[in-house]
């Protein structure tokens, strides 16, 4: 059963009794929550997603909820649990959906359910997976969402995610977190996007959360191969134009947005050398989604004639 097909009224009582078990595709985490925000922004945002029941194993257990009594009525706020512990300040009642997404993040960097993450926005085509390693306010989340809609399957804006038996990138579609006026941007790219609300005054500004595509949810078990690696950057103005990386630099870009790589050890090393070897990497600058969209098709095309392994 998927979280639409399911009453509002019958998912509010799960979420304060039972919680329920919700599916992205890598992971299962079971959710608890009895704020009336949040049980309908999760709704909105994960309406396509199955939740398991009878459920599978959590890979993590989350409860949002107000930190007292008294705070469900005065001054309300929202506070998070992960696995029993409390994580981040109580935030106004109003914003739990954003905290409750930051806890998933968390959640997964804490995961022991794959050897190595990354953080990179990842797509899909032909059966090969786009990397996006870089830093927030790259533009990187804004070009995955465009991505999505214009024939790549959404993996995730957030982590790269690797298998532990055969290395491929394993999908983990959530909903886009976009910042200010990157939300009214992919609003206007793409009218069939649906958006969330706007949650005004948080630490990294107004946000906003783009729901994944229906595909990529309904696909979300279907790994793929490593097939190029390319470093977004926005800048005003810019051409759309990249640089390719020597094994050097595209090795050290992996290896700083690599989450857990100090634990990995050799293990590590081999994966991302492994995806150095097989892969292009490149550095690119934009201004525009459409010209940037075009100039990683073009260099999807020609990664193609490249042979990879699975």
């Amino acid at each position: 059963m998927l979280i639409r097909e399911l009453p509002r009224r019958e998912l509010a009582r799960r979420m304060r009794g039972e919680g329920v078990h919700l599916v992205t595709g890598a992971f299962t985490i079971k959710i608890w929550g009895s704020l009336p925000h949040f049980v309908d922004d999760l709704v909105d945002m994960y309406a396509d997603y199955p939740f398991d029941d009878p459920p599978g194993i959590d890979d993590a257990r989350i409860r949002v909820g107000a930190p007292s009594w008294l705070r469900r009525y005065i001054g309300p706020q929202a506070k998070i649990w992960l696995d029993g512990a409390p994580i981040f300040a109580p935030v106004p009642a109003h914003r739990a959906f954003t905290t409750f997404e930051s806890s998933l993040n968390w959640s997964i960097a804490l995961s022991d359910v794959a050897p190595m993450f990354l953080h990179a926005a990842v797509l899909e085509r032909d059966g090969r997976a786009l990397i996006l390693p870089a830093p927030s306010s790259s533009g990187k989340s804004t070009l995955c969402a465009a991505l999505s809609w214009r024939g790549w399957r959404l993996f995730s804006d957030e982590m790269a995610v690797f298998s532990f038996e055969d290395g491929r990138l394993r999908p983990n579609p959530r909903p886009v977190s976009l910042k200010n006026n990157a939300v009214g941007v992919i609003a206007t790219f793409e009218p069939k996007a649906h958006m969330s609300r706007i949650y005004r005054g948080t630490p990294k500004g107004d946000i906003g959360f783009m729901r994944p595509p229906a595909e990529a949810v309904a696909r979300a078990q279907e790994s793929a191969i490593a097939g190029l690696v390319v470093t977004p950057k926005f800048t005003d103005g810019a051409t759309a134009n990249c640089v390719r990386l020597d094994k050097i630099e595209a090795f050290k870009l992996l290896t700083s947005n690599a989450v857990n790589y100090a634990s990995m050890l050799q293990a590590g090393f081999e994966m991302l050398t492994g995806i150095v070897e097989r892969c292009g990497a490149y550095q690119m600058t934009y201004s525009s989604l459409d010209a940037a969209v075009e100039l990683i098709d073009r260099l999807h095309r020609e990664s193609l004639s490249t042979p990879t392994t699975t």
